[in-house]
């Protein structure tokens, strides 16, 4: 069963791990069997409204809370806001564009577009292949952009800025535009203070790689914060695309939280799936980060609904 995006299975697992029980503990307090249990964390069954309130007893929560009904994804915002963040990923992926027209060809970067994206935008392999086609068919990219902005205003609010961004960068790859004139068209959409996170400058690729090797070489023998936060460590085995389908869904400070508490063999495994551009500022949050063996075992319990609705939704497939 899933809630408001949140699986509650999840939710009953992270809980009954941080408090350090086996399936067959929580069973006997709750005078059921463990297969139950069992059932109810893998959103096989669903427990009874008497069993929501016996849990919510238990655990000292709401049913709310149980249920994911308290939306806290939505309600903590973290430093940078998610719809900034959303474009500074898209500028990422944009550059990779132009790389490749530039290398390759506006016809090699129609083909990875439409074959080989698995990036967060879904427009932005619509706009490739609408900007290409236009062309060929001796529409001005300029038209195309016009054209471009009319979907991009009708996109879902949390996508539009990066599609008023797109709509506007592809048609001048599709041009020839240079590198610098692309970035600093991409830097106008982000704004001044995300203005950093694009700056054009020819070495920065390569320091920004060397910067990121550096943090995950600090990291990677990072102790967990105590011997109760480690609720995230099942996640070290978790594919990528699950992983990057989590961190699309949490708010930085969340993250830093979580990832406080983790051994370095988590943090690694989700530092490695952040953008080389964003990962100074998320692990700058991470160091900076303050607070209590509470709070970061709720961030935890966080992550681990994500991921059991991330697992849930493969099992679908």
């Amino acid at each position: 069963m899933k809630s408001y995006g949140i699986a509650m299975g999840g939710k009953i697992y992270s809980l009954r791990v941080a408090k350090r029980m086996t399936q067959e503990q929580l069973a006997q307090e709750l005078c059921i069997s463990p297969a139950a249990v069992s059932k109810w964390e893998r959103n096989q069954a669903v427990p009874s409204i008497e069993m929501l309130w016996a849990l919510a007893d238990f655990f000292d929560c709401t049913i709310d809370e149980l249920v994911g009904r308290k939306e806290a994804l939505l309600e903590r915002v973290g430093i940078y806001d998610t719809e900034k963040l959303n474009c500074v990923t898209v500028a990422d992926e944009l550059l990779k564009c132009a790389e490749i027209a530039r290398q390759e060809g506006l016809l090699a970067m129609e083909e990875r577009m439409s074959i080989h994206y698995q990036g967060s935008s879904r427009f932005l392999p619509f706009a490739v292949g609408f900007v290409i086609q236009n062309f060929m068919k001796q529409m001005e990219p300029q038209l195309s952009g016009k054209l471009l902005e009319n979907y991009a205003a009708v996109l879902p609010e949390k996508e539009r800025a990066a599609g008023k961004m797109i709509a506007a960068v592809i048609p001048a790859i599709a041009s020839g535009e240079g590198p610098q004139i692309l970035w600093e068209m991409i830097a106008s959409y982000i704004g001044m203070e995300y203005r950093e996170m694009v700056k054009p400058l020819e070495g920065e690729r390569h320091e920004r790689k060397k910067a990121k090797e550096e943090i995950l070489e600090k990291l990677k023998n990072k102790e967990p914060y105590s011997a109760a936060t480690v609720l995230l460590e099942p996640l070290a085995e978790m594919d990528d695309f699950s992983i990057q389908v989590i961190l699309r869904n949490i708010d930085n400070l969340t993250l830093a939280a979580a990832m406080y508490g983790a051994s370095g063999r988590v943090v690694i495994r989700f530092f490695n799936n952040i953008a080389d551009r964003l990962l100074y500022y998320v692990n700058e949050d991470l160091e900076t980060w303050q607070g209590t063996e509470e709070e970061i075992l709720a961030a935890q319990r966080t992550v681990l609904e994500l991921g059991a609705c991330t697992a849930g939704d493969e099992e679908k497939e």
